[in-house]
């Protein structure tokens, strides 16, 4: 049975290739003129066969027997001027050459987006008499066949398949051994749609009034709704017509017509349209050419392609045409990406497209619907955009490219919550599934800004926690695992201060009784300021949060009749602060602290400002007291040179307080030099505090 079965196989292949080649048609009274493309195209030494254009019309695939004169093989041309002319053709070797010289490669079709070539071919690696292979574009090559695979092919024959412009239904044809028709060999026209996860389904023959009884060479237009095929039926002109039939929005195909316009007595196929459904190319037969005659004297016709404008009564539903490239927007490197398209109204998903790994696509969508396209590709973003075609008056072409980004820019402002001003801090990226910390995370910081941008890869699911010393931590969740539209992303988070709580034991000198006060501190990095106001019948005692780990100024101040106190600390573990004033009264002293100097000089330092203020303060709150200003030295340099050194330093601080309203006669500036040390002048910490300004209360006046 095997051998009958391949003998009856290589025997129904000649029989097919001369039942094919036979006259096709004249043009004495065809009222549209026909155009037979160029000679280095449709050569007149040798056939043309099976012509197939993508979706702008750029590209046209065809079967030749270019390969030896004998033996058939697939060829491509392109053209840049709308048809007028068409590069010479060129072979697909990695097609042609996989054959052996006795098979037979026919059939071709391309896909409109040029990616992929479906043809039919009798390897001896196929399951049946004849299968369909298909081969995918690899930058601008092919690459080798491979079997379409069951259940499309089976032992019978299977071949000229066609492809709908989205990619999910693949018409062809099969030979029907139960149905003889005027002793025609005769096929049946079959289409298998491709299911949800990427697999073709279970073939279903097309259900009358396409297949009668002798139907083949199926072709579907880029509207996927509209069939061309050839059939021998009433109607026809004798032999095989070429005839249309469109499939309506109820899934019945309408009674096909007879395309009278290109038909004619002989054997009509093959019928190729571009997407803009203007322009078909057929296949002509003719009588052959004198120098074919003479290189093949046996040969009974001449096989050419033509091209002849469509009437309207024949055009294909409107469609619109985009076309481009899926890139990198980063590096302009080419992504291949996947389109999913839905109808908008319903919802309904209606195909999915994926595109050749140079990102390059050719996307064709019909009249009627109103489209909702998504571009996606896993690790990078999701571009939409809608394509409303509703009411479409003509065919439309455009070019599009898409850009991609595969990560995530963050832009990350990190605030005391207090304070509601920018700070540095320290970032770490989790994985929010794994909980590891992620080693490669780009994270940089602007200074000028005071702000972090982070570069995060798509596709996952982020933890960013964000610290500080002697603050409290902050996590947030940033989601790059779902669908991503947009690249850049603002985020600022707010980071609590931890806060220590202080008691401030403020009480009279002498008494050590708790006095009426009002606390003012000042963090030194951040100028924050607090305030305290005791009220009647407080006991000196003070609660005050502050930041931990923080430096502040302490200024505390009672009613009239008491000094002021100014100190620094460092909010930590210490929770209790002792403040002893000094009640103002005739020679009470108060040292003056932080009251700098140049070296040897009387000019006082910016850094002293703020206790010399104090002063000013001290002597508007209490109006009625008249105080001794003394500077003392260290004992470097001379005894009168310190005298005068230290006369010059308490003029200085003098003239400073009554730049802001104290009269004169309220101070006295006096130098003591280095006559009156509180330590020993042994160590230059000692000698930095000997070097000081005191006042002392001269009297009170009533």
């Amino acid at each position: 049975m095997r051998f009958f079965y391949e003998f009856f196989s290589k025997a129904f292949l000649h029989l097919l290739t001369a039942f094919i080649l036979i006259p096709m048609i004249g043009f004495g009274q065809m009222k549209i003129k026909a155009q037979k493309l160029p000679d280095n195209v449709s050569s007149p030494l040798y056939r043309e066969y099976a012509p197939s254009l993508n979706a702008d019309g750029t590209i046209l695939i065809f079967q030749a027997n270019r390969k030896d004169g004998d033996n058939w093989g697939i060829y491509e041309t392109i053209t840049k001027d709308n048809g007028l002319t068409w590069s010479d053709p060129v072979g697909i070797d990695s097609v042609n050459n996989y054959a052996n010289q006795d098979d037979l490669i026919g059939g071709p079709v391309i896909s409109y987006d040029g990616n992929t070539l479906y043809f039919f071919a009798n390897l001896d690696e196929g399951l049946g008499a004849e299968d369909i292979y298909y081969s995918e574009r690899i930058g601008d090559k092919w690459s080798s066949p491979k079997n379409i695979g069951s259940p499309i092919n089976t032992k019978y024959h299977e071949s000229f398949p066609s492809i709908s412009a989205d990619g999910t239904h693949l018409y062809f044809m099969r030979f029907d051994a139960d149905s003889i028709s005027d002793s025609n060999t005769c096929f049946e026209i079959y289409v298998s749609e491709k299911q949800s996860n990427g697999e073709w389904g279970i073939p279903e023959a097309l259900p009358a009034p396409i297949n009668l009884e002798c139907e083949k060479a199926p072709r579907i237009l880029s509207d996927g709704r509209t069939l061309i095929f050839s059939s021998i039926r009433a109607g026809g002109k004798g032999d095989y017509d070429l005839w249309m039939s469109k499939l309506g929005f109820n899934g019945e195909w309408s009674e096909p017509v007879n395309m009278h316009f290109v038909n004619t007595p002989g054997t009509d196929t093959f019928a190729s349209i571009s997407a803009s459904g203007e322009t078909l190319y057929y296949l002509n037969r003719g009588k052959p050419d004198p120098k074919v005659l003479k290189k093949y004297p046996g040969e009974m016709q001449q096989e050419d392609i033509y091209t002849i404008q469509i009437t309207e009564e024949f055009k294909q539903y409107k469609n619109k045409t985009i076309q481009g490239q899926i890139i990198d927007s980063k590096d302009q490197s080419p992504v291949q990406a996947t389109f999913y398209v839905r109808d908008r109204s319903t919802t309904e998903r209606l195909f999915e497209l994926p595109v050749a790994e140079d990102g390059k696509f050719a996307l064709v969508l019909t009249e009627g619907i109103d489209y909702e396209i998504l571009v996606t590709k896993e690790g990078y973003s999701t571009y939409i955009f809608q394509e409303d075609l509703s009411d479409l008056k003509h065919y439309e072409r455009e070019k599009k490219n898409i850009n991609l980004f595969s990560h995530a820019l963050l832009n990350l402002e990190v605030f005391d919550a207090d304070l509601m001003s920018k700070i540095e801090s320290n970032i770490v990226v989790y994985n929010k599934e794994t909980n590891l910390p992620f080693d490669d995370i780009e994270i940089i910081y602007n200074e000028k800004l005071t702000s972090y941008s982070l570069k995060l890869p798509i596709g996952n699911l982020y933890e960013v926690q964000v610290s500080k010393d002697n603050f409290q931590t902050q996590s947030f969740t940033f989601d790059l695992s779902t669908m991503l539209l947009y690249q850049k992303f603002e985020k600022s988070i707010d980071l609590m201060p931890n806060k220590v709580e202080m008691q401030f034991n403020v009480a009279d000198a002498a008494t050590e009784e708790g006095i009426m006060a009002k606390i003012v501190l000042i963090n030194t990095d951040t100028d924050e300021r607090i305030e305290v106001e005791a009220e009647m019948g407080e006991d000196g005692k003070y609660k005050i949060e502050v930041r931990d780990g923080a430096s502040y100024e302490i200024e505390v101040r009672s009613p009239r009749g008491y000094s002021f106190f100014s100190s620094k600390l460092k909010a930590s573990d210490k929770k209790e602060f002792d403040v002893a004033l000094t009640e103002l009264k005739p020679n009470s002293k108060l040292p003056l602290k932080d009251i700098l100097f140049e070296s040897n000089s009387s000019e006082i330092i910016e850094s002293s400002f703020r206790e010399l203020r104090r002063l000013v303060k001290l002597m508007k709150d209490n109006p009625n007291i008249v105080v001794e200003l003394a500077a003392h030295t260290d004992d470097v340099g001379s005894d009168r040179y310190n005298m005068k050194l230290s006369e010059h330093r308490a003029k200085n601080v003098a003239m400073y307080v009554m730049d802001f309203g104290i009269p004169k006669n309220r101070l006295v500036p006096k130098g003591y030099g280095e006559s009156q040390p509180t330590v020993l002048n042994d160590t230059e910490e000692n000698k930095a505090m000997n070097r000081r300004v005191e006042l002392m209360v001269l009297e009170i006046n009533n």
